[in-house]
């Protein structure tokens, strides 16, 4: 497993060293406070880096929000077991 973990990680940095040197020009990425000349490749990753880091962001909040959502239901169906155990009895 360790070895197939090895390859592929070998491939991602061949990949992107091709993707580097197929996007080697330079692109103006103009923004609020002014513009700068980076390399195209840059541009998409960092464009990539910025989408996955806010995807996280917006997952992890519905994962936290649906974490306590499932704490609350939790507790609601031990109080109606214990309260269906206490009617029973």
């Amino acid at each position: 497993m360790r070895t197939i973990g090895i390859l592929l990680t070998i491939l991602l940095i061949i990949l992107g060293i091709a993707f580097t040197a197929l996007n080697a020009q330079s692109v103006e990425l103009n923004y609020l406070l002014g513009s700068k000349q980076l390399p195209l490749a840059a541009v998409l990753l960092l464009s990539l880096t910025i989408g996955v880091v806010l995807t996280g962001f917006t997952l992890g909040f519905s994962l936290l929000k649906l974490k306590a959502k499932n704490k609350w239901l939790e507790s609601k169906l031990k109080k109606t077991q214990d309260q269906l155990v206490h009617t029973q009895q």
